[in-house]
């Protein structure tokens, strides 16, 4: 009997840097994900809030390590942008420095430090990606900080928890937004309405093809 290789995909953190090279891997790989957005492209920026699932996530070593890696791909002249913000007192109650690397982060301490945290807290905190679709690419997948790339095409915002259920594949982008799970804004004002009726498809379009995206990648 020959016996077969089983190649078991990697779950990754979301959102973690490994998560992020994650899914550029299965945009570079994946074919019809390629085909498919060809003649499409678009700019997002991800607006992800606290909640209580969350809150329950920072109780988790994996989870605190794989966000504190995502928290770190922002170079430390700009992450100080957080300071005094909500979420800039989420990082200095867990010690995450807002100036210096955060390489040798202990997440045991985290850990403790994160049971003083309140629901109240995390509401008010935010994190900020901008997903960049490019004909067929992903040109760029990277956390941002506020006032970073205001001018994009379109904000999708929503509580952590619904953005996990999209990133998870487990729910359809699209539902989340007509369930107000997710808010959608654009600015095409300056546009023809034309323009801008094509503008919406490619969006729900470039949202449907995202979901797909993701959602070859596990996530814990």
């Amino acid at each position: 009997m020959v016996k077969t290789e089983t190649r078991v995909q990697k779950v990754a953190v979301f959102p973690s840097k490994e998560w992020v090279s994650a899914v550029l891997e299965a945009a570079e790989k994946t074919e019809k994900y390629k085909e498919a957005t060809r003649h499409w492209n678009g700019d997002f920026l991800c607006i992800g809030n606290g909640d209580e699932e969350f809150l329950r996530e920072l109780g988790r070593k994996e989870f605190m390590k794989g966000f504190v890696s995502f928290v770190n791909m922002i170079p430390p002249e700009r992450r100080t942008r957080y300071k005094g913000t909500p979420t800039g007192n989420v990082f200095e109650t867990l010690g995450i420095p807002f100036d210096a690397s955060v390489e040798n982060f202990n997440a045991d301490e985290a850990l403790r430090k994160a049971s003083k945290l309140s629901i109240e807290d995390i509401r008010a905190a935010s994190v900020y990606i901008w997903v960049d679709f490019w004909h067929g690419a992903v040109r760029n997948l990277v956390p941002v900080v506020p006032g970073e790339h205001e001018d994009v095409t379109f904000k999708l915002s929503g509580d952590y928890s619904a953005w996990k259920l999209l990133v998870s594949g487990k729910q359809d982008p699209i539902v989340l937004i007509l369930r107000n799970k997710l808010k959608v804004e654009t600015y095409m004002s300056h546009m023809p309405n034309k323009a801008r009726v094509q503008m919406m498809r490619n969006m729900k379009a470039g949202i449907a093809l995202a979901k797909e995206l993701f959602a070859s990648v596990p996530v814990s």
